[in-house]
């Protein structure tokens, strides 16, 4: 009875605070707030797209209903509460200014040019007999409206024909040359919308074929002539000529000047050379060259006598920032006084600083209260150093340190716990360099002969934009009373940036040496668990001709505010001499295994892993984000397990943030440590498989302060049967052992975290605080919290619930 007394007390005041901020009790007379606005497409025959005109009419509101503070406070409760004459203290001004809203008063104006702009909207997208009518519901108390816009698209016009022309010969009959192109084809319907991306079309075509100064607004508006009983359109276009002109001029490329050394501030330059190299012509302050100038040469894709192109001054640019050599560049065209015709270009580059010296600081939080093992506070800190033109041919030289360590603050017998180093060092050369002959043989092969002179091709693309890269590395990771390693790293591969949304990263040799080191406690451990024993020696990691290949993709936003984002990674190790191993094996009729030393095996293994994200912009102040993640990991050849530090684990303020991490699975198996105080949690758990998905519910709070409600779910799990851990293993359907060890299948073993999370926007840096609680563990209950038994539950019960029960996260940037 006194619970139920105290939840109705609750709800009590929870009503009295929703309705001291009625806002309608600020009206005057005749006057309604805005409460909905709502779109009803109704049509006889079914409309294409529909989903984009659901998307999209919105757009045209003229007023919208005001949004709510913390989803309950209306905002125009704010401003009338602090728009009296004398509201005017710091905090009335700061509340008008970050919390408050205008009031959505209706007005039938508005209402009635929203239905214009829908309709002009829906002619433009062919549906030239459209009708919007619009229907306002008052309510009884007379102080909202709920605003419908009935939407009768009806029958859309649909392309007869295209035609194109122009008063200019040539340019007419280049234009009947790609007219096949357009994005007006005959059947489709008659979207004028495209009438844009058309003007964008012809105007990329001209001025990539010598017709510099040609611009869109030559390109005369589109002409309908509409077939009104077929429901069809001829659809026109005309390419002006220019004013007091019968053609347009056509350019070819005379002179390209280069000035490597420009002062953009000096106005009496005096060139202490003045020559002229495979054609193009370089004048320099200095007596000599700081980059060679084949390296500059080789970033021109305006070449003398070609004719003018704006995609190849465009490409130039490119070429020119990839080089990262200069701070400041510029292409400028300059007609040839004496010559028509003739375009000259003079490229002007402004030397960056040869060296440079940068430094980032990170901080990450993780609550272990959960387990009664404390909590750990991290600090990192990462110098790095660039030198640029290293070489003398435009290579770039990054250098990047990083120290960080973890302490635990509730255990002062074991403060450190772990330390962590790391150095790399990284050599980019701007151009596409096969050392190895890989890539010319695949493009000597017939098949290839045609796709290599195709600029769109991926082999065309990584010989003009891939950087390649030499990288060396070496990481140091000690874990306080359980283990050390060491961890070194060679690998030569190619960086490409194809598009602004699509990155390649292809490495074709890799050489990683572990060298691990273990204190009495973990082999202690080690001696319970194979898995672990097997995956934690001293390996060496060898690729020769792949060593692994990543794509990334990140979409921009489309028409619906959504944008995605793909990760794809397959690295492989130990092919080449596993193949070469048992080659030698047979011809030597052998069954040898080769090895570094006695003490240093091969490693052979596979892993794959993917990542996709999705982002939905709601509102300017909503959204919602998601990831799903997939990794597979699976060992071959001579090898028996994945190496250690190549598995997965979940589980930490990136993943799924209710466990600590490496605290999750693998599967239904849980780790004693994590219920041990005296170990100072340290978790250890991976596995050879990951399923991850995350959602969260991103919305501003006040000012630089935002919000999130997240979803985590997901777990790990171990290919083949591990004895020393009960249910770890990925099944379909559940199997009970001998010993009475029972292993679920793996989507009962799906553990599942929610919470709520703060972050602090400062544009440069993004603070966050995430709180998450366990809501379903992976492994089954069978007792309740009361002692009580239970048959097999998942789902965590809340009859009791503390702080003890939350696990914080804190650190910089978004979890994805």
């Amino acid at each position: 009875m006194l619970k139920s007394a105290k939840y109705v007390f609750q709800g009590i005041i929870c009503l009295l605070l929703l309705s001291a901020c009625n806002s309608t009790k600020f009206l005057q007379e005749d006057q309604y707030l805005l409460r909905s606005n709502t779109i009803k497409l109704k049509n006889e025959e079914k409309i294409e797209n529909k989903r984009i005109l659901q998307d999209e009419l919105p757009g045209f509101y003229r007023q919208r209903k005001n949004s709510n503070f913390l989803f309950f406070f209306p905002r125009e409760w704010f401003y009338f509460k602090t728009s009296d004459p004398g509201d005017t203290t710091k905090l009335d001004r700061f509340i008008r200014r970050v919390i408050a809203e205008p009031p959505a008063i209706y007005s039938e104006q508005l209402a009635d040019e929203t239905a214009s702009n829908m309709e002009r909207y829906l002619r433009q997208k062919g549906f030239l007999d459209a009708d919007v009518l619009v229907e306002d519901d008052i309510n009884r108390k007379r102080t909202k409206a709920n605003v419908t816009y009935y939407v009768y698209p009806n029958r859309p016009f649909l392309i007869d024909s295209v035609f194109f022309s122009s008063e200019d010969p040539i340019i007419d009959s280049m234009l009947q040359r790609v007219k096949e192109e357009s994005h007006f084809q005959p059947g489709n319907q008659l979207d004028l919308g495209l009438y844009e991306q058309e003007k964008q079309r012809v105007t990329a075509f001209l001025r990539n074929n010598g017709y510099a100064y040609y611009y869109g607004n030559y390109f005369d508006q589109v002409e309908v002539d509409t077939l009104d009983q077929d429901h069809k359109g001829k659809v026109y276009f005309n390419v002006l000529n220019p004013f007091g002109d019968s053609t347009h001029q056509r350019y070819r490329i005379g002179e390209v000047t280069i000035l490597p050394d420009y002062d953009p501030i000096s106005t009496d330059s005096v060139f202490a050379i003045d020559t002229i190299i495979d054609g193009y012509r370089f004048l320099l302050e200095k007596n000599a060259f700081d980059v060679r100038p084949q390296t500059l040469i080789k970033t021109m894709f305006l070449r003398p006598g070609d004719l003018s192109s704006e995609q190849n001054y465009q490409r130039t640019g490119r070429q020119l920032s990839a080089l990262g050599m200069y701070r400041f560049w510029r292409i400028k065209p300059e007609p040839d006084p004496d010559e028509p015709g003739i375009l000259n270009y003079r490229v002007e580059l402004t030397p960056n600083y040869k060296m440079e010296l940068g430094a980032d600081f990170e901080v990450n939080y993780t609550n272990r209260s959960t387990s009664g093992a404390g909590n750990l506070i991290g600090f990192a800190i990462n110098p790095s150093f660039r030198n640029r033109n290293l070489l003398g041919g435009g290579e770039t030289l990054l250098t990047n340190f990083s120290t960080g360590v973890e302490m635990n603050f509730s255990d002062r017998s074991r403060f450190w716990n772990t330390v962590d180093l790391r150095l790399q060092t990284e050599l980019f050369f701007p151009r596409f360099r096969d050392y190895l002959g890989f890539w010319s043989l695949y493009n000597a092969q017939p098949i290839n002969k045609k796709r290599r002179a195709e600029e769109d091709s991926f082999y065309a693309q990584l010989r003009e934009n891939a950087a390649t890269r030499l990288s060396l590395s070496y990481n140091y990771l000690l874990i306080i009373d359980w283990y050390k390693y060491n961890l070194f790293n060679a690998s030569y591969g190619y960086d490409l940036q194809r598009t602004p949304t699509k990155r390649y990263l292809l490495n074709h040799v890799g050489v990683d040496l572990l060298i691990p080191q273990t204190q009495p406690q973990f082999d202690t451990l080690l001696a319970d668990n194979p898995f672990l024993r097997n995956s934690f020696g001293q390996q060496l990691f060898v690729s020769l001709l792949f060593r692994d290949f990543n794509y990334v993709y990140n979409g921009r936003p489309n028409r619906f505010n959504e944008s995605n984002y793909f990760s794809f990674s397959l690295e492989m190790a130990g092919a080449e001499l596993w193949a070469a191993n048992n080659i030698y094996n047979g011809l030597a009729n052998r069954n040898d295994i080769w090895r570094l030393s006695d003490t240093i095996n091969f490693s052979q293994y596979a892993r794959l892993e993917m990542d996709f994200r999705y982002y939905k912009q709601n509102t300017s102040k909503r959204s919602i984000a998601s990831r799903f993640n997939f990794g597979i990991a699976r060992p071959f050849g001579f090898t028996t397990d994945v190496p250690y530090v190549k598995q997965f684990f979940v589980g930490g303020p990136n993943s799924i943030r209710a466990w600590a991490p490496r605290g999750l699975g693998p599967g239904g198996y849980q780790d004693p440590n994590a219920l041990d105080r005296e170990n100072n949690f340290r978790l250890y758990q991976t596995g050879d498989l990951k399923l991850e998905f995350n959602l969260e519910y991103r919305f501003e709070i006040l000012w630089q302060m935002k919000g999130a409600l997240f979803l985590d779910a997901g777990n790990i799990w171990t290919i083949r049967e591990d004895p020393a851990r009960c249910g770890s293993q990925f099944l379909f359907s559940g199997t009970e052992r001998a010993d009475g060890c029972f292993n679920d299948p793996f989507y009962k073993q799906i553990a599942v975290g929610g919470g709520f999370g703060l972050r602090f926007d400062f544009s440069y840096f993004i603070f966050r605080l995430d709180m998450g609680v366990k809501l379903r563990n992976s492994y089954p209950n069978f007792r309740d919290e009361s002692g009580n038994a239970l048959e097999r539950a998942y789902w965590e019960s809340f009859r009791s619930f503390g702080l003890s029960r939350v696990a914080f996260n804190f650190g910089l940037g978004y979890p994805f």
